[in-house]
């Protein structure tokens, strides 16, 4: 049997490249699952269709190849003869308004968030062994590993009135399942709300505004509570719809951009445990054998279209579970407007945390530069056929805390752009070039701008259209036919990823990538994005 280091060096004797694109291809993403970052002739050995040959890493593929923030490998919705999956994530979040608005009373409700204990290893760890040694197996436990955080998007009001994402996540070490209590108190007349987390008797986050100011609490390393308070400023106002922040929807419709929703796979009747009727909607991707094994079931009431229950299915498995147990008025609040009863708390140490920074966020050029520990790039002006620039700054999970950066230009001729920097990506593609420039493999890059970019198009059509599909939809694009992708290597080394949605000409991506700089340097119009 070839040991790891010899396999790894016969897959990177047979790589090839083309660097001609071809725009006449067309596929469908559910027959790109088995495709690969880099294959290499049919006639040899290629070491990552080997390991996408297994189930698990077919379906987290992402992980290799882009490093992008999806959270549940979302799919192009579709329908199954009912209601597209948007239109059903639209209607629950207008239907669960109604328990919030026009309630005589104080509105309270129970939430319990249910996270089942999964094995799961430390990504950055992981990641920090494939660069000392790259195998196979090693390749395979930090992709599978990646995309095994288990935690959950969670939302709060800030002082402007914006919303502000928080992550709830199980600690990896823990072996038991965990019920999570999120509570809510709500005035219709005044807008004024306050919510809390807690495990048992524990505090684990809260979120309140009293009239005047915006109250945000979490926990300290110490384990006990910092209390944030902000004076609401001239740009506040109470949401039209407090479910966008306190109700079940809320992180379901906050977390996937526009409509890609996963598709509805079947619907089914059934009762909850009180007697409720609620359809159930099975929402998820099919894998390469025909198979959905990675899954949500929303159970909906029949009669009023409001979201009771949400199931999280992975490989199989129930992840998580969220379900609403208690909607009821009351005279006051349990917790003031306030929350001057926790003021004081100590919260215990417990296998959840919630990460009160910023989850995903827009930023500016110069927010980017500031947040950034590692080179980042932009194009000095944005691309002749686009109109608009947005830069999201997301959380960087195994190269913690790294943040990565979607630099996204949309279209004015539907060609829309999506630049991808990222500190893990870096690592991940400097580890499997180095390798094979550690063997005397050479690179035949397509151009070489005097700026001192490089670009590369590989000939795996089938892998081009799986990651441009998945970095375009993950920035809010509806991915075209015609879309191209290229790897871009920098002046200092690190990598990027650069998709377009339609074909480039030469002079325009040659024009595309001359203008790249270091975003320090950039100097911005009338506008800065």
């Amino acid at each position: 049997m070839k040991s790891d280091e010899k396999e790894f060096e016969d897959f990177l004797h047979g790589i090839e490249f083309d660097d001609t694109p071809d725009y006449a291809h067309r596929d469908k993403l559910e027959q790109n699952l088995h495709a690969c970052l880099i294959r290499q002739k049919k006639t040899s050995l290629s070491i990552w269709r080997k390991i996408m040959s297994s189930r698990i890493t077919k379906l987290i593929a992402t992980a290799a190849v882009l490093i992008v923030v999806v959270l549940f490998g979302w799919l192009y919705s579709n329908t199954t003869g009912h209601i597209s999956s948007f239109t059903l994530l639209a209607r629950a979040s207008a239907a669960e308004k109604t328990l919030f608005i026009g309630q005589e009373g104080i509105v309270h409700i129970v939430n319990e968030i249910i996270m089942y204990p999964q094995s799961q290893s430390d990504a950055g760890a992981l990641l920090d062994e494939l660069e000392a040694d790259a195998t196979q197996e090693k390749n395979v436990a930090f992709i599978k590993s990646w995309l095994s955080y288990q935690w959950l998007p969670v939302y709060s009001l800030d002082a402007d009135g914006q919303l502000r994402e928080h992550k709830l996540e199980v600690a990896r070490s823990t072996d038991t399942t965990i019920t999570i209590s999120d509570i809510s108190w709500y005035d219709p007349v005044t807008g004024c709300f306050a919510r809390v987390l807690k495990t048992g008797d524990n505090v684990l986050f809260a979120n309140s505004y009293d009239g005047r100011f915006v109250y945000i609490a979490g926990k300290e390393p110490s384990g006990s509570l910092k209390i944030e308070q902000q004076a609401e400023t001239e740009e506040f106002r109470i949401p039209e719809n407090p479910a966008d922040f306190l109700g079940i929807a809320a992180g379901i419709k906050a977390t996937v951009p526009g409509k890609h929703y996963p598709p509805i796979k079947e619907v089914t009747s059934e009762r909850l445990e009180d007697g409720t009727p609620v359809r159930t909607y099975k929402l998820g991707f099919t894998d390469a054998w025909g198979k959905t094994d990675s899954y949500f079931l929303f159970k909906v009431d029949s009669d009023t279209e409001i979201i009771d229950e949400v199931e999280c299915v992975f490989e199989g498995e129930t992840t998580r579970l969220h379900r609403r147990t208690v909607t009821e008025t009351v005279d006051n609040p349990e917790l003031s407007w306030n929350m001057a009863e926790i003021k004081a708390s100590v919260a215990e140490q417990t296998a959840v945390d919630v990460d009160t920074g910023e989850g995903a966020d827009t930023v500016t050029v110069g927010q980017m530069v500031q947040r950034a520990t590692y080179p980042v790039y932009i194009f000095a002006k944005i691309p002749s056929w686009t109109n608009k620039c947005l830069i999201y700054d997301l959380p960087d999970e195994a190269s913690a805390p790294a943040r990565m950066f979607c630099v996204t230009y949309s279209a004015k001729d539907s060609r829309d752009v999506v630049l991808n920097l990222g500190e893990t990506f870096n690592r991940y593609f400097t580890t499997a070039f180095g390798k094979l420039q550690e063997l005397g493999e050479t690179i035949p890059w397509m151009y070489e701008s005097d700026n001192g970019f490089k670009v590369l198009h590989q000939n795996d059509k089938t892998t081009e259209m799986w990651w441009t599909e998945l970095a375009l939809k993950s920035s809010g694009f509806e991915p075209h036919n015609n879309r191209v992708g290229y790897i871009l290597r920098s002046p200092a080394g690190s990598y990027l990823v650069l998709a377009v949605n339609g074909p480039l000409s030469e002079q325009e991506l040659h024009d595309l990538i001359d203008s790249l700089i270091p975003a320090q340097e950039y100097v911005p119009g009338s506008v800065e994005p």
